[in-house]
């Protein structure tokens, strides 16, 4: 008895208290009958009491509400909540492995708030204040947040008493997609997901996106309307003048009477017709007439190109949320990877062409003209040639490109690209956005243009003072190669900086916001050398096809050795850098060592191959299939800043990486940003190009048509890049 007595007296005052806080629990959320019918199905009981708490500290009213009618969505299984709460992450997968991004379902979390609404069964129920009878969808957003994620690491103090056995805490950041009420704002967002996870949460604006059912998203602005207007406008006038070509075609009664018309004095027919989808096309793919040898070039270009697009690739990939981010990280190690991971070398390649094309074509106008240039005039050419596809593209960024995709990371990618060039995309058309607001660069690729114009203005001086003083002007030249292939050495010693770009991989998700990249990679003063040099090949080549010289085969060999050689080392050896530390010395001799052995090896190559010193290698590169590539190359160049982004910012999982993967991705993409690019070609540049032409003669500005040879070599050599602008 006495025992049954304790047992009582003990048990009555824990059984009354389990009870009070039963009615407590089910006073202030639903009616017990209610949780153990409902919440069943899908929330577990500690669910359902986490969510309840959290809406304790919601400071938003309507937010508060949102939350609430969700909470009774899921008690009520109604589908769009359940829809709703499924798209979210409640525990991460793969951490160990540096799966830091948990996406959940993007696009589920929005097709939650247009299901239809559930009618619940049951009558009467409170929460937080409220009675509901229905449970109907409410607008939602997406969250991309920051979770704070702490491991223990062990670790073990050893002393002469005993082992001690501590753990150290480290802290990541993984990143979780997060479906809530529309009505909450970042800071609520955090409140609520901290309860509801248990874990601290990182929450700002831009983390979050609004359904595009939402009503004020995604409104059409002036800006996009003009740009809508000014593109359809193109594209309407490409279509009604290809029609009109078509019609010429079935009136004229033969092939020569049609080339008559064409070739006519009447400035209006020809004009109209260089909007023609037929004419351009067929200037795209026709085979050059190659008066200066310079046919092998339409392969470097076209090669060149594509290697720098690998490259971008690349380090799209390596920033992109990845299944196993440590295949790049080990990969960049690798050296038989290097024509990726360094393939940034062959920018410098067009660089070399540039200044290579500008002499070997300017200097013949030079010397048939007696010395008489007007840089002026070739300045407006290039930039009237260059800066109307230029502005179509900035165009697009500026305005539509942040509505045509989404995706959990879009908004994080993307509007900062639409904020640059805003905010600076007239200094991208004054072609000086590589030194100035380059925090603010608009187009990541664009400081090329930039760099490619600038040495561009010195370049005529150069000519001329090489024609007038010879002596002179190859002093003058000699030393400005000198002064420029050791500003790397002296730059990367000063500052104490890498050798090279090199990006890790939170680097490589916004590439602007790299330090060396915007104060040493993309300056003109880094990267002059290989245009000094190409002005120097291009006197050479000059000289040999002048004078008929005919190199020996001795020279020719040590030659193709040492620039292999110097080639191969050059762009291999930077692995060496991502496997192992290195002292400031190493990486200063290799910043100027490895541009100059790539710039000299790459200028033999180019005047190998332009003056009958390539063999199997020249007629390779003059293959046929390479023109409408290398007369692409500046429209791809503009496009595939566009392909890269787009590609990445949609993704709605994290991806696995391995070689087949990245090799297939690099060739879609390759492939997509050559397709854009005939897109741009046909419709802005190769017409907006031929009027020019057009009016330049029809006013009688005959710098470059006085002499057709020497032109048509000029544009079909090199149609697509800066250098041809010789006027």
């Amino acid at each position: 008895m006495k025992m049954l007595k304790y047992s009582y007296n003990f048990r009555m005052p824990y059984v009354g208290f389990c009870l009070l806080l039963l009615f407590a629990f089910t006073s202030n959320t639903v009616e017990a009958a209610d949780l153990n019918n409902h919440h069943r199905s899908y929330l577990t009981p500690n669910e359902v009491l986490l969510f309840r708490e959290s809406l304790e500290f919601i400071k938003d009213a309507q937010c508060q509400r949102d939350l609430n009618v969700t909470l009774w969505g899921l008690l009520s299984n109604a589908q769009w909540a359940i829809s709703m709460y499924d798209a979210s992450v409640r525990n991460a997968i793969g951490t160990g492995s540096k799966v830091y991004y948990q996406m959940g379902h993007f696009d589920q979390c929005f097709e939650s708030s247009s299901t239809k609404p559930t009618t619940t069964t049951i009558e009467t129920s409170s929460i937080g204040g409220w009675n509901y009878q229905e449970a109907a969808a409410i607008p939602v957003q997406y969250c991309l947040v920051d979770v704070m994620m702490t491991t223990g690491i062990s670790s073990v103090d050893l002393d002469d008493t005993s082992k001690q056995r501590h753990e150290e805490e480290e802290t990541l950041i993984s990143h979780w997609g997060e479906c809530v009420p529309a009505s909450c704002s970042s800071s609520d967002v955090a409140i609520f997901l901290h309860h509801i996870l248990q874990r601290n949460v990182t929450v700002n604006d831009k983390m979050c996106q609004l359904s595009p059912s939402t009503n004020g998203s995604r409104t059409i602005s002036v800006g996009m309307f003009v740009y809508a207007a000014i593109v359809l406008f193109f594209v309407m006038l490409t279509i009604l003048c290809t029609g009109y070509h078509i019609y010429l075609k079935q009136s004229t009664q033969s092939h020569d009477d049609l080339k008559k018309a064409m070739n006519s004095n009447d400035v209006w027919k020809t004009a109209l017709l260089s909007f023609s989808v037929i004419e351009n096309t067929k200037k795209l793919f026709q085979p050059c007439r190659d008066q200066n040898g310079l046919n092998p070039l339409n392969g470097v270009k076209a090669l060149a190109m594509i290697f720098i697009l690998f490259g971008h690739a690349a380090i799209f990939i390596y920033g992109s949320p990845s299944y196993n981010v440590d295949f790049m990280s080990e990969n960049l190690k690798n050296p038989f990877v290097g024509f990726v991971t360094n393939s940034l070398l062959f920018v410098d390649v067009y660089l070399l062409l540039s200044g290579y094309l500008f002499f070997r074509i300017a200097f013949v106008e030079v010397e048939r003209r007696k010395g008489r240039l007007n840089p002026l005039f070739l300045y407006l050419g290039r930039y009237i040639r260059l800066t109307p596809p230029y502005m179509v593209v900035i165009g697009f960024y500026m305005t539509w490109f942040v509505s045509i995709g989404s995706g959990p990371i879009w908004q994080q990618r993307i509007e900062p690209q639409e904020e640059r060039c805003i905010s600076s995309w007239w200094l991208n058309l004054l072609y000086v956005n590589n030194y100035i607001n380059t925090e603010k660069l608009c187009m990541f690729q664009s400081w090329y243009l930039s760099a490619d114009t600038q040495l561009f203005i010195i370049a005529p001086f150069m000519l001329l003072l090489i024609y007038k003083y010879r002596k002179l002007g190859l002093s003058v030249l000699a030393a400005l190669i000198g002064l420029s292939s050791a500003i790397p050495f002296v730059t990367t010693y000063l500052k104490q900086v890498q050798p090279t770009f090199m990006v890790t991989s939170k680097e490589a998700e916004d590439v602007v916001l790299v330090e060396y990249y915007r104060d040493n990679y993309i300056k003109t003063h880094m990267r002059a050398s290989a245009y000094f040099i190409g002005l120097g090949i291009g006197y050479l080549a000059h000289l040999i096809q002048c004078k008929g010289i005919k190199l020996s085969k001795t020279l020719v060999r040590t030659m193709w050795i040492a620039g292999c050689i110097m080639g191969v080392g050059s762009m291999f050896s930077l692995s060496r850098f991502y496997s192992d530390s290195y002292t400031q010395l190493e990486s200063t001799i290799y910043a100027g060592l490895h541009k100059l052995a790539w710039n000299l090896a790459s200028g033999w190559l180019v005047l190998a191959v332009t003056t009958g010193h390539g063999g199997w290698l020249q007629r390779m590169l003059s293959w046929r299939v390479f023109v409408p590539f290398s007369r692409l190359t500046y429209c791809a160049y503009l496009c595939n800043g566009i392909v890269e982004l787009y590609s990445t910012a949609s993704l709605r999982t994290v991806e696995h990486t391995g070689y087949l993967e990245m090799t297939n991705y690099m060739l879609i993409h390759t492939l997509n940003t050559f397709a854009l690019a005939i897109v741009l070609s046909l419709i802005f540049e190769s017409p907006l190009h031929a009027v020019v032409r057009v009016l330049m003669r029809t006013f009688g500005v005959r710098g470059a048509t006085n002499k057709p040879q020497s032109n048509n070599s000029a544009s079909d050599a090199t149609p697509s890049t800066s250098e041809e602008q010789v006027a």
